[in-house]
This record gives structure tokens, sequence and C-alpha cells, in this order.
């Protein structure tokens, strides 16, 4: 009887699972023409004496590799469907039913294991969307309307569909990839390269005589380092970092944070001397010198470089100009990021052989360490679409001793970037995808790359080397700095993507910083107005996240003894650690708290400052000079003046005979950033707290070191009822710093982390025998386990 329906006679979804696994299960083997006659023991008889490997191999392949394949299919046959064989990072939401997303070699395979019906995707046309869906322009209007409270960077689409995104410094900017992706951007960053779309940064012009920019720059830059006007930087050969100061207030009060200088190379027609009839000096040639600064303190130092050009009545001669959404920087970091930026930028023809000479001897092996730091590349690039995708070069110029290369005005120079009508007249692309795509339909070999036109544009680009970390440490991180004009964010970021780097956001970026041991802003910047932005911001998500779990899921900070769970308040951290060492009575500290309110407030020594005066206060013979209330006579000599002024504090503050300095001692508020590292266990976190312990007390806990070191069991206070205690909990009063840092590190293997503490306890700390006067507990804000650890001045 024939079925009732067409479908009866089909298979069903169970009889279809089965014989697909029965299939999967057979090894298939290789027809052979047996020989007439004879039995098994006569053909033995011709078997030779020596079986060699290699042929035995070779004439029984077809047998080996069915073997394989059918191991392969039987494991995979049942447990796992075709896109599970895939790495995550590969793997997308719809492709178990698209099977033109999966790669070649497992489309047949999914074809099986798709049903029908699912592996056609249904197609989406204008009509199904609405009338009110097919109006031009629609998407750009929504996406403008979302603007509204917050800038979007050119990549932002792109970062949204596979990022966690967040609102921070008026941009709503990538936090962290949606993957697992922490260890393996720490290995990009390292042995590969790793992609940060840095656009975020701002920019501002200074424009003027070179004299009269550096009696600017005297008075916002840090004075205990060179200043951006050196002959080192000036020619604008290299990009140079310091840190910006408010001038409205006293050094050394008012830090606003780090900025990134670059110098416009002078041309060779500016410096020439020309002839003139007149009896008059020439006029000095006007530089250029553009400030890359963070968004957090941008309007600030901004404003406190046009406070000094007024307050120096140079308006006349110097000029200032904010750039908004002008330039977009990308930062591409770890050993192949020279490797993934050749392989993008594409120099035009007609580049000057000095440098043509210098982006050929950029080197693959060496990568961005073989550069002299802060080096400058001035280019101007093809459109990267023309070469897109782009080809890694394998193959690596080996560098020549006798030839270096050396930074060089010729080489950075580019005078496109520099004319803003230059940049405004490339903002918009001249050709659009789709265009580049009907020319590359043109071409006899699908995915070559399109020859360039005179008619296609030319971007030009500034390529600086960047340095993370102290020079010559095995943790330093190197790679390089891209900056071009805005309107080009895809096309650039979409090929260095596709260059097989890893793509970072703001939590790898400073996961970057702590690695390489370098202070990351604002995170580790106590004190500046970024700092307090970020401290707020934290607070409210942290504190919200704590009063949201009920009180048997949250820690009992009250009962843990921490006062500040949520904020640094170095304030009363260092008024306390000041206390402690002067012996002040509560009614007299009450006292001068009143008096000093609003007048003293913390402030970062700079780590050349705090090491001068460390090394004074060791050299027991040496004496100092007491500083003078006058002014310095100029603004380099403030830092100078402050190390007479902090030891001069010390210096009566540890002498019986002279009464300790008033509310107005710079040391009272003086704070350090070091290194924290726990002795043996222990990971420090953020917003943990450094305590001292006397003398007597950091011998004991240092001979307990000792023996935990050579084999004993480690040990610390409060870890566990039952073992000894490292020795007994400090008291709150004995705290002397904060945590800004801290986390597992990558690099080292243990926990470690930045510090601020107060430099009045740790010249005291210093005055001890040695391997005590580094030494120091350490406990965690929701822990109430104290853990030893030694410290370290940073660089």
């Amino acid at each position: 009887m024939p079925p009732k329906r067409p479908t009866d006679a089909a298979p069903t979804g169970a009889q279809l699972k089965r014989q697909r696994m029965r299939d999967q299960r057979n090894i298939s083997v290789q027809a052979h023409e047996g020989k007439k006659g004879g039995s098994a023991g006569s053909g033995n008889t011709g078997l030779p004496a020596v079986l060699e490997v290699e042929k035995f191999a070779q004439a029984r392949v077809f047998e080996i590799s069915a073997m394989k394949r059918a191991m392969k299919a039987a494991k995979e046959a049942g447990t796992q469907r075709a896109f599970q064989s895939l790495p995550r990072h590969l793997r997308r939401r719809a492709a178990s039913h698209n099977i033109r997303r999966l790669p070649s070699r497992l489309r047949e395979r999914a074809r099986g294991e798709v049903p029908k019906d699912a592996a056609k995707p249904k197609r989406v046309t204008r009509k199904m969307l609405g009338r009110h869906r097919t109006r031009p322009g629609l998407k750009a209007e929504m996406f403008r309307k979302r603007q509204q409270h917050k800038l979007w960077l050119e990549t932002h689409v792109w970062h949204a569909k596979r990022m966690h995104m967040t609102e921070v410094w008026g941009h709503r900017l990538a936090e962290k990839p949606t993957a697992k992706a922490f260890r393996a951007s720490y290995r990009a960053s390292q042995h590969g390269a790793l992609v940060h779309d840095a656009s975020y940064f701002q920019y501002f012009e200074l424009v003027g005589p070179i004299d009269d920019l550096e009696r600017v720059l005297e008075v916002v830059c840090d004075p205990a380092a060179p200043l951006p006007t050196s002959k080192r930087f000036s020619t604008g050969s290299r990009e140079y970092t310091t840190k910006l100061y408010d001038a409205s207030q006293v050094y050394p009060h008012g830090l606003l944070g780090p900025a990134t200088f670059v110098w416009q190379p002078l041309s060779p027609t500016s410096d020439a001397p020309t002839a003139s009839t007149s009896s008059s000096p020439p006029a000095p040639p006007t530089r250029t010198l553009l400030v890359r600064v963070h968004p957090a303190v941008a309007r600030s130092a901004a404003l406190s470089v046009d406070h000094v050009v007024r307050k120096l009545r140079l308006g006349l001669t110097v000029g200032i100009r904010r750039y908004e959404g002008e330039f977009l920087t990308f930062e591409v970091t770890g050993r192949r990021a020279t490797e993934v930026v050749k392989a993008v930028l594409k120099p035009v023809k007609g580049t000057e052989a000095l440098t043509k000479e210098a982006w050929r001897k950029l080197d693959h092996a060496a990568g961005p360490a073989g550069v002299p730091a802060g080096m400058v590349l001035g280019l101007e690039v093809y459109d990267p679409r023309l070469s897109f995708p782009p080809k890694l070069d394998k193959q690596s110029s080996l560098p020549d001793p006798a030839n270096p290369l050396v930074p060089s005005a010729d080489v950075a120079a580019v005078p496109s970037f520099w004319d803003r009508a230059h940049r405004a007249s490339i903002h918009t692309p001249r050709y659009k995808k789709r265009d580049l795509d009907a020319r590359r339909s043109h071409n006899l070999i699908p995915g070559t790359r399109l020859d360039p036109m005179a008619q296609d544009d030319r971007i030009p680009v500034l390529l600086s080397q960047r340095t993370l970390g102290p020079a010559g440490a095995d943790s330093t991180l190197h790679g390089w700095t891209l900056t071009v004009p805005s309107g080009w964010g895809m096309p650039f970021f979409a090929s260095l993507v596709y260059s097989t780097p890893r793509v970072g956001g703001l939590r790898e970026r400073s996961q970057q910083f702590y690695e390489a041991g370098a202070a990351r802003f604002p995170e580790d910047f106590v004190g500046t107005p970024g700092f307090e932005e970020h401290e707020a911001r934290r607070e409210v998500d942290e504190k919200g996240y704590w009063e949201r779990r009920p009180p048997a899921k949250r820690p009992s900070y009250g009962k843990l003894g921490t006062r500040w769970p949520w904020r640094m308040e170095m304030g009363e951290v260092l008024e306390l650690a000041y206390r402690r060492g002067t012996k002040l009575a509560e009614t007299e500290a009450a006292t001068e708290a009143g008096e000093r309110k609003g007048k003293g407030k913390p402030f970062i020594v700079a780590s050349t400052v705090a090491k001068a005066v460390l090394a004074q206060v060791r050299d027991k013979g040496r004496t100092t000079d007491t500083m003078e209330d006058d002014p310095p006579a100029t603004p380099r000599a403030r830092a100078k003046q402050l190390e007479q002024r902090l030891a001069a504090d010390w210096a009566a503050l540890s002498s019986a005979s002279t009464s300790a300095p008033g509310s107005d001692s710079l040391l009272r508020h003086a704070m350090v950033r070091v290194e924290v590292t726990p002795c043996l266990r222990g990971v420090p976190e953020d917003l943990g707290l450094v305590y001292e312990v006397d003398e007597e007390v950091a011998k004991e806990v240092k001979a307990k070191m000792d023996r935990a070191k050579a084999g004993g069991e480690p040990r610390a206070t409060g870890e566990y009822e039952g073992a000894e205690d490292l020795c007994d909990p400090p008291s709150p009063d004995q705290v002397i710093g904060r945590i800004t840092t801290g986390s597992f590190s990558l690099s080292t293997g243990r926990g470690g982390g930045l510090a601020v503490l107060s430099l009045y306890r740790l010249l005291a700390l210093s005055k001890r025998g040695p391997g005590l006067d580094r030494l120091v507990l350490f406990r965690n804000r929701d822990s109430e386990t104290f853990r030893a650890a030694t410290l370290r001045v940073m660089e």
C-alpha cells in the first residue's frame, strides 16, 4: 500500500542521526587485487628480511589517513556541532543556522547537522522594516540623537558590537571585550600586538617663538623633569611626556596630569639665513607645539597655559588653539607592533629618501624596542582600504650596526599634517567602500590589491615610538602611537584589526600600565582633579553594589576596622601619620586641623625629589641649607627649593631641641608613590591599607619571614585560627598609606601593587637598619589578614 502522504516515506530525524553516526564509525579501505591461487602460508615466502618503515608507511598512507579521519569523526559525532569546533573569538550567535558564516572546511559537516529549512537564512528586505524605517538618513539621525550627552568615537559601532561600553569623561568608550580575553590580551601586549583606540585623548596647539614658549612651559611643566624645549625634543624628532601643573596654584600643589608634547619640525627654508638690508636682527622663527592630554584634565590644562600667557603678557606672540575631534589616536603595543604597522601603512611614491631609509630600517624581529625612545616618523600614506586586507611581511631586515636608526627632524617632517586647511580637505574620504569594491571587481585575480591612482587620498600621519615603564626593565612594554586626521578612523582601525592583533579597551590599557610598573592616569594620581572624578564615580558604583547585597553576603567594614572603604582620604591618613611621628595630642591635633583646613592639601612629590631627600636623610654627616621663604628666582628652581624645604622640615622634626613645624609644614602633606611587593603570599587590592610597625616588631617579622623563605610555613596575622601570627595586629592609627592599584601580576607571577605613602614616615623608616627600612604590613579593606611587604620608590 503506498504511503498516504509524500513525507511518510522520508526517514525520521532519529533514523538520520543513527545513519550519520554509523557512517562516521566506518573506516574506508582501499581495494586490492588479490593473487590467484595459493594460500596464506604460501604468500610469506617472499617477505624481505628488513622492513623499511618509510616505504611501508608510504604504501599504507591511505589506510592511515582513513583511520585518523574515522577516529576524529567518531569523536565529534554526537558531542559537538560544527560551529563549536571554532575558537571562541571566531564564533557567532547565528553560526549554527547560517552555514555560509562558517569556514569552508566545516560547511559540509554543518549541512548534515542543520535542518533543511534552517540552512537558508531568511532575507530581510526594506519592505519588512516598515515605511517609517525606509526614510533616507534615518540611521544617521538616530545616531546623532543618542550622542546628545556623550560623544562617540568613529569606531563606536564596531566596539559596541564586541565590547562592554561605559560612559566616562564625556565619551562612550569600550571598557573590556565581551569574550574572556584578560590573559590573552596580556600575552598579546607582550609577545604579539594589542590595538587600542585612544581617540578620546584631546589636543591643543601652542604657536609662537621658542623663547616665549619656553617661558610658558617653565611655569606649567614639572620643574623636576627636563623641559620640552630642550634640544633633544625641540627639533621635532622625538615626542616627550611630562607632568602639567595648574599655574594658579603654588608648586608643589596643582598637579593636573601627564601630557605629551610633539614639535613641528622646522622646514629647511625657515631656519636658513636670509639677506636683509635692515640693521635690525631677524625675527625668530615661529614654532608649533602639539600637546596631547587626557580628557579628564584637557580643559584645565588649556586654561592653565592660557593663564600663564596672560600673566606674562605674551598674548601677542603666543597663541593657543584647542582642537575638538581633529586628531585620532591609535595605540599598538607588543613585540609584533612594528609588523602590524608596516602592514597597514603604505608610504606614497615620492617619499623623501631619508624617510624611506628609516622606514626600511624598522625591524620586525626587534619590534618597537629596537627603535629609539619617543622617535617620530612623519609619513604620507595611501588609503589603507586600497591594500585591504593587509598582508603581514614575515621577512625581517637585518639591522646594520654601522648605520643605526637615528631620530631626525627630516624623518619626522610631514608638512601636510600640520596644515589645518589640508586636514579639513581630506576629512571625508573621496571614495566610499562601494566605489573601491567596484574597482576591485575589475581585477583579473580576486583578492589582489588596488593600484593607487592620482585621485586617491593621501593621508598624513605621525608614528611615534611609545615606552611604558622604566627603561631597561624586563617588564617594560614598547609600542607605537599612530596619530591620523579625523574622518579616517574606521579605514585605519579596520586594517589594524585585520592584521591579527587583539583589540583592548580601558581595562586592557590599565593592565598594560600595571604590568609595566608605570603609574596610570587618573587611578594612581592622587590629589588631581581627574582622580577626584574617578574616585567619586568608583564610590557610586562600589557602594551601590555593596548596598544591594544582603548583610550576610557583604563585608562588614565597621567590624573589620576599615574607616574609609570607598575613598582614599589621604588627608586623614597623612594626619594620622604626622600625629604618630610627632606624638601630637588629640586636642592639639584638632586645633591645628581647624587652622589648616583649606590650606594644606596632600600632594605627590616627584620621585627625583623624594630620592634626593632620602639620600640626605641616610647621610647623617651631610648638612642641608634651610630654605628661605622668598620665591625662587626662576620657575625651574622650584624643585630644588622643595627638596631643601622637605629636608629642613625633617631636620626640625627629628631634632629634640627644635620645636616641630606648624601646620604650614610641607612634609606634613607630602606623599610619595611606591611599589608594594608582598614578601611571601598575598595579593594587594585597590583601596588597601599600609601599616607601619615599630622597629622591634619589624625585627621579629623579618626573622619569621627569613625562616619562612628557608622552607618554613608562610605566616600572616589573622589568616586563620590556631596558627602562629606574624605579629600583633597593628592599631588603626598606624596606617601610613593607601594602595591605589593592586592585583595579581601576570608578568611576575605574584601579587603586587602601587601605593601612596606619607613621605614623613618613609623618611623615618629609612633610619632603620638594613632590611628593616622598607618593611611594612598591608591589609585589604575587606579582610582582617595582615601580611608583610617591602616598599620601593617608583621611578
